[in-house]
């Protein structure tokens, strides 16, 4: 969590970084979130497909372990006025919410720093209504931008593991959380976007 924390303030640069595979990512998310949802984004960051989401949800409840990256988030919502946001330190693994909560819930490029990422999206599918959708999407690196992920583990950046969208579907298919849609997002770091409906 250290790394996390203390990277909080240069986040949304490497974001900047990758920015062709954000913007995609950010508006495949829009499309996804019908009109009035509740939405829980897990690991999120600073916020990126949060204040995606809130473009169109009722409210999004804003979580991540870190402190630091939910007090930039915070900042970001009092600069685009996204008054339907809250936030809240979670665990990922333990949620505390009630079964079937959510309408959408977003977990957004972690479930490869994940030692156990199928706990993990055994545990969002949990606080998903049925019909609801899951959305995951995630960075596949595996064969892909060897020079810049070790620069990144220079400064401490541990991934658990490096897939190919392959990999990444066969992944959540082990989960046996029903059906996964995958879109290959293409760009400096590519992202896999999956998608799972209750």
């Amino acid at each position: 969590m250290d790394f996390w924390d203390r990277i909080a303030g240069v986040y949304d640069l490497a974001e900047t970084v990758n920015g062709k595979v954000y913007r995609e990512m950010c508006a495949i998310t829009r499309r996804l979130v019908p009109d009035g949802t509740k939405v829980l984004d897990c690991a999120a960051g600073t916020g990126e497909l949060t204040f995606a989401a809130a473009e169109k949800a009722d409210s999004v409840l804003c979580t991540d372990l870190s402190e630091n990256m939910l007090k930039t988030a915070r900042k970001k919502a009092k600069l685009c006025g996204a008054d339907n946001v809250s936030f809240e330190a979670r665990n990922i693994f333990d949620l505390q919410d009630s079964d079937e909560t959510y309408d959408i819930v977003i977990a957004g490029n972690v479930l490869h720093l994940l030692a156990n990422p199928q706990g993990a999206v055994r545990e969002l599918y949990r606080v998903l209504k049925p019909g609801g959708k899951l959305l995951l999407p995630t960075f596949t690196t595996k064969n892909h931008c060897e020079m810049l992920l070790n620069l990144y583990k220079l400064i401490g950046f541990d991934p658990a593991e490096s897939y190919t969208p392959a990999e990444y579907k066969k992944m959540l298919e082990s989960c046996g959380c029903g059906r996964v849609r995958t879109k290959l997002i293409n760009g400096l770091i590519p992202c896999c976007y999956a998608v799972l409906v209750k």
